[in-house]
C-alpha cells in the first residue's frame, strides 16, 4: 500500500514538474515572439510616428509610448491580432502627442500668436522643388507625405507603407472603411499633383 502510494505521488509530482517546465518554456516562447515582433516593426513605427509628428526626438518617445502600453495591454492577444493591435496603440500615441502639442500652443500663445508663429513656420519652409533637390527618393516621399492632410497621410502610411488592409486600417484609424478608400485615392491624386508640379 505504502509503495503504491510512493508511486503515485512520484508520478503526480513527475507530471507537475513536466507541466512547469512546458509552461517556461511556453512563457519563453511567447516572449522570444514578442521580442521579435516589436523588433520587426520598431523601424516602420518610427517612420510613420517622424511623418506624423515630424521632429525625430518626439517620434522615438511616441513610439517607446506605444511599445510599452502594446506589451502592458495586448501582449496576450492571439498573435495574429498584434498588427492591427499596435499600429491601433501607435496612432493613439501620436494622436496624444498632438492633443499635447496644441495644449502647450495655447498655453503660451494668444490666437493671434499662433498665426503669427505658423505664417513665420510657412515662410521658412523650403520650396517642394528645393526640398526634392536636396533629399534622395525615399526623403522626397516623406516629404510629399507631411504636406497632405493628417488622416490621409495615415491612411497613406498604413495601406501603401505598412501594406495593410483596408479594414485593418480603418480599425485603426477608427474610421469606416469607405472612408479609408476615400482619403486613399485623394491622397494618391494630391501626390501625383505635387510630384507633376514639382518636376515640370
Amino acid at each position: 500500500m505504502t509503495t503504491t502510494a510512493a508511486i503515485y505521488l512520484y508520478n503526480e509530482n513527475q507530471i507537475k514538474a513536466k507541466h512547469r517546465s512546458h509552461d517556461c518554456m511556453s512563457t519563453q516562447t511567447a516572449n522570444q515572439q514578442l521580442d521579435a515582433f516589436l523588433r520587426a516593426h520598431q523601424q516602420p513605427a518610427y517612420a510613420i510616428a517622424v511623418v506624423s509628428v515630424q521632429q525625430q526626438a518626439d517620434a522615438l518617445d511616441v513610439v517607446q509610448e506605444a511599445m510599452l502600453a502594446f506589451v502592458k495591454y495586448y501582449q496576450d492577444k492571439p498573435k495574429t491580432d498584434w498588427r492591427p493591435l499596435f499600429y491601433r496603440v501607435l496612432q493613439n500615441k501620436i494622436n496624444d502627442h498632438h492633443r499635447r502639442q496644441k495644449g502647450w500652443l495655447k498655453h503660451f500663445f494668444s490666437a493671434k500668436d499662433q498665426d503669427d508663429v505658423t505664417e513665420n513656420q510657412a515662410s521658412l519652409t523650403p520650396s517642394p522643388l528645393e526640398q526634392l533637390n536636396h533629399q534622395n527618393q525615399g526623403n522626397e516621399m516623406i516629404k510629399i507625405i507631411q504636406k497632405l492632410p493628417q488622416q490621409q497621410q495615415q491612411v497613406i502610411l498604413y495601406r501603401h507603407w505598412q501594406e495593410l488592409s483596408v479594414e485593418e486600417t480603418a480599425q485603426i484609424l477608427q474610421i469606416s472603411t469607405g472612408s479609408v478608400k476615400t482619403h486613399l485615392y485623394r491622397a494618391t491624386q494630391k501626390i501625383k499633383n505635387i510630384l507633376g508640379a514639382d518636376h515640370e
